[in-house]
């Protein structure tokens, strides 16, 4: 069952994969970027499942959260100051290096944060 506990064990999972894969650098962003996509799912998703992902692309690391809501997420502007909650993705959407969401067959969605490109280093591995 997705409930706000479920934030704080993705943001641990995201970090744990980072030292992992030696994403170093793209840690703390990842795991801000988690924190806020888990944030909505179990706030606005229909469905009690959320899945996290995480991998490298070609264009970077991905963080990606699943849920069952049909609905996609309403990116609002950071113009608002005297708004109290809505802001997240406008937000992440100016730290990171995309932000976006896609249907995902047989029902829910796929919101997620392109947070940047890691520093390879000449054996391949991520710079930290």
């Amino acid at each position: 069952m997705s409930d706000f506990a479920s934030v704080r064990r993705a943001r641990e999972f995201v970090g744990a994969w980072c030292v992992l894969h030696e994403c170093g650098e793209l840690a703390h962003l990842a795991m801000l970027a988690v924190s806020e996509l888990v944030t909505n799912a179990v706030k606005h998703a229909a469905g009690v499942r959320v899945t996290v992902r995480v991998y490298l692309a070609d264009a970077g690391l991905v963080v990606e959260v699943w849920d069952d809501g049909a609905e996609g997420p309403v990116v609002r502007t950071l113009d608002d100051l005297a708004a109290e909650d809505g802001r997240g993705l406008a937000m992440l959407a100016e730290l990171c290096d995309g932000v976006g969401w896609d249907a995902v067959s047989g029902g829910g969605k796929a919101v997620w944060a392109l947070v940047g490109a890691p520093q390879w280093n000449t054996s391949g591995k991520v710079r930290t």
